[in-house]
């Protein structure tokens, strides 16, 4: 019971800090989850622009949850090949596989530096 209270006090913490840093213009919402594959555990996104490393931390937020936590991407698909960065300038669907579960519906945020 105590671990789920605070992993819940965690995620909502976490959340209020990529608001507020999002109203600064310091983190961005980039992309939504289309479709999430339990069997595989990864995700088809659909991701505005910017750029994503294997290895690199994005935000899974549900807004009406207050759901909010961080993942790292294990492995970027793109045309069907694997690859270790993209940089997108224009609304690409590509496959995410994160280093923890999520969901269908979820957006991807990331903090800019």
């Amino acid at each position: 019971f105590i671990k789920a209270i605070c992993q819940a006090l965690s995620e909502l913490v976490t959340y209020h800090i990529l608001t507020c840093k999002t109203s600064q213009g310091q983190a961005r919402e980039i992309g939504k989850i289309n479709r999430w594959f339990d069997k595989i555990e990864a995700a088809r996104t659909r991701i505005k622009s910017g750029t994503l490393s294997v290895g690199g931390t994005v935000f899974l937020v549900n807004k009406n949850a207050c759901y909010c936590c961080d993942a790292r991407i294990e492995s970027i698909i793109l045309n069907e090949e694997s690859r270790e960065t993209v940089e997108l300038d224009s609304e690409t669907e590509i496959g995410l596989k994160f280093d923890v579960a999520a969901k269908k519906g979820l957006s991807l945020y990331v903090m800019d530096e």
